[in-house]
């Protein structure tokens, strides 16, 4: 990539800036449940730099607005503020939490996902700040709290308060213009039996036995729907029993969980009824069978005291590439230089509500890929950074400074 032929429409971006931004978000561990002393620092960044407002709500997002003196649609840019943890087991050559600049890279946990995104936003957007008499809507970026461990929950705190008319989420897309996603459920299958001496199993029913029938079942039942953004697919991915150690006791129940992967416009009841079908199946053929299932359920516990819960159903979602958001964003990007591919993610985002709950047109637009997040020496490039600092400034200017346009009636 040749970062001398991208521009943001505003002139070039500060490269300098967006480092330091980024170097610091880096040195402040916030792993989900932990994010109050990034969220502090990124509303103190954002007044510095002449954002109109920057606050945090409720659950710990933050939230910052440049508004326009016109009238127009609100853009929202999202990234997660939180990290994975760095492991005790991770062998890391560069400090995770000092974030280096060598050899054109940055290092550090969260560089990837997502602080670098977050600081290419928050200063790649700043220049609009002086062109608020041109400007006919509203900006806003979201620093949001605890996707890693449950996409989307704090997110739809900040869709329904900013009520956008686009949604641009900063995930890892290596700069390609990513127009949709698998969803992905998981799914909890329960089979209960009777607890009996291990000596006398015959006096008990073996729950793990159960389990072991049934899951080959549930695979011979599932099909799975094509689309462009691939095929579903099912995967067991853990299984429990108890008691558990057994100390020689037959198993009265056991958990299977499973990932679920789904393409756009599946639904709880085309995830679970095959399940059900695989269960009706073996209680034919033994009365006494006795299992359920459903999709896991669990919260997430914000560092604000807020306990946020809901179903880990995150669906998939796709925009057409005709529609005028993506358009838009290829026009934009094209014009600062890029050439824009369009792609879609493997990996679940925020815009699993946003785009497939909410329905707001959401793209993903963001630096490094998604084979670099989560790991050892996470890191990215410095040039990716600078580039999506441009371009989310391409995109704002789109969408907010072509023309004068009524915010859309998707809210009211």
């Amino acid at each position: 990539m040749d970062n001398q032929q991208i521009c943001g429409p505003l002139g070039p971006v500060d490269e300098d800036l967006i480092i330091k931004t980024c170097q610091e978000l880096v040195q402040i561990p916030s792993y989900t449940g932990q994010e109050q002393e990034i969220a502090d620092l990124l509303v103190e960044k954002m007044l510095a730099l002449g954002y109109d407002s920057a606050w945090i709500d409720g659950v710990g997002n933050v939230i910052g607005e440049i508004r326009g003196h016109h009238p127009g649609p609100k853009v929202l840019f999202d990234s997660h503020i939180d990290t994975i943890p760095v492991s005790g087991t991770e062998i890391w050559i560069h400090d995770p939490f000092e974030g280096l600049v060598e050899n054109g890279r940055i290092y550090g946990r969260g560089v990837v996902s997502m602080k670098g995104a977050l600081s290419a936003m928050i200063c790649g957007l700043a220049p609009l700040i002086q062109y608020k008499d041109e400007l006919s809507g509203s900006v806003f970026v979201s620093g949001t709290v605890g996707k890693e461990q449950f996409e989307g929950l704090a997110f739809r705190q900040v869709i329904q308060v900013i009520k956008p008319d686009y949604v641009i989420v900063g995930e890892a897309s290596d700069l390609e213009i990513c127009y949709g996603q698998r969803g992905r459920a998981q799914v909890i299958v329960v089979t209960r039996g009777k607890a009996a001496h291990s000596a006398v199993p015959l006096a008990g029913k073996n729950a793990s036995d159960m389990m072991l029938s049934l899951v080959p079942e549930i695979k011979k039942q599932t099909t799975f729907s094509m689309s462009s953004l691939g095929q579903g697919s099912l995967e067991l991915v853990s299984i429990a029993s108890a008691p558990c150690p057994g100390s020689s006791t037959v198993p009265h129940t056991c958990w299977a969980t499973f990932d679920r992967y789904m393409v756009q416009d599946e639904l709880e009841t085309d995830i679970l009824q095959p399940i059900h079908k695989a269960i009706a199946v073996l209680q034919h053929q033994d009365a006494d069978f006795t299992a359920e299932v459903g999709i896991a359920e669990s919260g997430l516990e914000c560092y604000t005291g807020q306990y946020l819960s809901g179903k880990r159903f995150f669906p998939g979602w796709i925009l057409s590439p005709e529609h005028e958001l993506v358009s838009g964003v290829q026009q934009a990007l094209g014009k600062a230089g890029f050439t824009p591919a369009l792609s879609t993610y493997t990996i679940s985002t925020n815009a699993s509500y946003s785009a497939a709950i909410a329905n707001v047109p959401t793209i993903g637009f963001g630096p490094g890929c998604e084979k670099d997040m989560h790991i050892a020496d996470e890191n990215l490039r410095v040039n990716q950074l600078t580039a999506a600092a441009a371009g989310y400034q391409a995109i704002a200017c789109q969408f907010l400074l072509t023309k004068e346009q009524e915010s859309s009636e998707r809210w009211r």
